[in-house]
């Protein structure tokens, strides 16, 4: 969210063979474009629903008292990568451990 690496071009401005000056000239970080993307991406993180990260203005639709759209919620599957660290977590928590939520835990995969 910084922007563009900002480009610099110098000019030299000599007169009688004697440099007199530089002016550097230096384009914006955020073109017109860059902040038109920046606050689409900003209205569409407000409009979101905090529960299910859906747009609110599509989940609460309505049309003559009924919802516009449908959902369902397919079968949960399995982060293994999510269980290994919780299990690692629990057994920790099980040493009587302090202050178990300034911990890092890293993911590394076996094989």
């Amino acid at each position: 969210m910084l922007g563009r690496q900002a480009v610099a071009t110098t000019e030299y401005v000599y007169e009688d063979g004697q440099l007199v000056r530089t002016v550097t000239t230096w384009e914006p970080r955020w073109l017109e474009e860059d902040v038109g993307w920046a606050k689409a991406y900003l209205r569409w993180k407000a409009g979101q629903c905090p529960g299910c990260g859906l747009q609110l203005s599509e989940t609460t639709a309505m049309e003559d008292g009924t919802p516009v759209h449908r959902y369902r919620v397919p079968d949960p599957f399995r982060c293994y990568a999510c269980d290994a660290r919780i299990k690692a977590q629990d057994e920790h928590s099980k040493k009587g451990s302090v202050r178990e939520q300034a911990l890092l835990w890293q993911i590394e995969q076996d094989a």
